[in-house]
């Protein structure tokens, strides 16, 4: 069961949803707009599950994740078609003119990743590292459109373009890049072990490039929290995720596909739970 969760992406549709439920309730954005916290969700389950199958399609990257989904092919399958028709009726039936700028420009960069990304499946390993960055980048800012930005233009651009809104938006796409370096760190670490290559670093395999990147983003979150106007409970929360993500840096730990879906994401979901109840005392 945890993997069916994990593997077909509700894990990580729940997340969306909590987080762009946050943002709605942070400014003030009426529940008239729950639309996007359901896209957000339902956009998170179709592109995860359609990533999946490119991959399957591909031929070129066996992992835990593709074996189980090789064997569950029908269920993924099944999960990116709900996704994508789901997705699809809320952006017909909501979406102003503005929301559907925002979400081609975010589903065009997704492409590029994808695209991206299997050209580098087929390449060395040094090639797909030095695309590491850049897929983090990507990853993350397409995180930032479907669960701030989106909801954040109900209103045209003017509640995107609040400093409040903008700083919000910044310590999303800094928090979600930290995370996706971890995950990258990991599959170059699997990869290796895989194809059993020479390594005198062993496990260190890109650390210095890893802590450094992270350390950026550390940084720039600290930074915008001082000058951000939300409530405390969500900058106390925000610091507590990044003693998280420093600690799984430190340690040097390579866990599992399961195990680092379930924990480094699950400190995505930490902001929501404790400050959406905060806000609503």
């Amino acid at each position: 069961m945890v993997k069916y969760i994990l593997y077909l992406h509700l894990w990580l549709a729940l997340i969306a949803f909590l987080l762009t439920m946050e943002c709605v309730l942070f400014f003030s954005i009426p529940l008239d707009y729950y639309p996007f916290a359901c896209f957000s969700a339902t956009a998170t389950l179709f592109t995860y599950n359609a990533h999946t199958l490119f991959v399957l399609y591909s031929k070129t990257k066996t992992t835990e994740l593709t074996d189980w989904a090789v064997k569950h092919y029908y269920a993924v399958l099944a999960a990116a078609i709900t996704g994508l028709t789901c997705s699809l009726h809320i952006c017909i039936r909501y979406f102003s003119l503005s929301q559907w700028i925002v979400l081609i420009s975010a589903g065009c960069t997704w492409l590029f990743y994808e695209n991206r990304s299997i050209r580098l499946n087929k390449k060395v390993q040094t090639a797909r590292q030095n695309y590491s960055f850049l897929k983090s980048i990507i990853l993350a800012l397409v995180w930032t459109v479907v669960t701030g930005i989106l909801p954040l233009t109900t209103a045209q651009f003017n509640l995107l373009l609040q400093p409040d809104s903008i700083l919000f938006t910044g310590i999303r796409f800094c928090l979600f890049a930290f995370i996706t370096q971890l995950f990258e760190y990991r599959d170059l670490h699997i990869e290796k072990n895989n194809i059993k290559a020479t390594n005198p670093a062993g496990k260190t395999i890109g650390y210095t490039n890893l802590t450094l990147l992270c350390n950026l983003f550390t940084a720039a979150i600290c930074i915008q929290l001082v000058f951000l106007d939300v409530p405390v409970s969500f900058k106390l929360t925000t610091i507590l995720q990044l003693a998280f993500l420093i600690f799984f840096i430190r340690i040097k730990n390579i866990t599992t596909i399961t195990t680092s879906m379930l924990l480094w994401d699950g400190i995505l979901i930490l902001s929501p739970l404790i400050s959406i109840p905060v806000q609503q005392i």
